[in-house]
């Protein structure tokens, strides 16, 4: 969290949090986790009903009543929102490294990190941050680089060929999804086709969300890539790659050491 604020200042935002707990509790809290931003008291939940992420599945008569979903907003100096980042369960939150990743384009220092390769193309996946909860969202990403002359193919396509994708096939993974930018229409004069491409160098970007709960400790979350690369002279067959990535899964709740 640590490197992932500090990317976010380096940007000119602010940190902050709204709860529905009193001043006193968040004042113990922060004092407890450390936290190195203003937790703000909404008390009667006023701010949170006005943004409309109250969590109405709560009963007025519980003690937790007021609560809000789990959201995080990106703000603009003005006071636009630009992004949202929700999460419907309450057991699972973005983690701050995926939305670091997404925005600005930074992974966290020693974020695992692998690179593919294989004849024109040359891949790098890593993921936002080398550690994380059960029930977050984390991020990864895949920096694409073809030799020139080479392109491999973007969505949609025609049943013979094949699209450019990542996948994480694991069962601590409850869902997932990778994005790439608008491949490029080429027109293939002798196969009468346009089909989108990619070449030279572009970024993907994608999340992970989480099983919740999950046991502490090391796993390694294990991803292909599928992809078909292709010049004007020949067309190699359809590729899978497979890759592994550690990760390490940390307690819920952490109590940093006193000062």
């Amino acid at each position: 969290m640590e490197q992932s604020r500090a990317a976010i200042e380096n940007e000119g935002f602010r940190i902050a949090a709204v709860s529905y707990d009193s001043p006193k509790t968040l004042h113990n809290f922060a004092q407890q986790y450390q936290t190195g931003f203003p937790l703000l008291s909404d008390r009667d939940s006023a701010v949170i009903r006005s943004f409309g992420i109250l969590n109405t599945n709560i009963a007025p008569e519980l003690r937790a009543h007021g609560v809000p979903h789990p959201v995080q907003y990106l703000v603009a100096p003005d006071g636009a929102i630009l992004r949202k980042y929700f999460v419907p369960n309450y057991q699972h939150r973005v983690a701050a490294s995926e939305i670091v990743l997404r925005e600005f384009g930074i992974a966290s220092n020693g974020a695992p990190a692998v690179t593919l390769r294989s004849g024109a193309l040359t891949v790098q996946v890593g993921l936002s941050a080398e550690k994380a909860f059960a029930g977050q969202e984390i991020g990864f990403f895949a920096k694409f680089a073809l030799e020139p002359g080479w392109h491999v193919y973007g969505s949609p396509l025609p049943g013979n060929y094949t699209a450019t994708s990542i996948e994480f096939d694991d069962p601590k993974i409850a869902r997932q999804s990778f994005d790439l930018p608008p491949a490029t229409p080429l027109h293939f004069a002798d196969l009468g086709e346009t089909l989108p491409v990619y070449s030279g160098t572009f970024r993907g970007t994608g999340s992970l969300l989480l099983k919740y709960p999950l046991e502490d400790g090391s796993i390694t979350l294990r991803g292909r890539l599928r992809f078909q690369q292709c010049s004007d002279a020949v067309c190699e067959p359809p590729e899978i790659i497979a890759f592994d990535l550690p990760l390490t899964l940390q307690p819920f709740m952490i109590v940093p050491p006193r000062k």
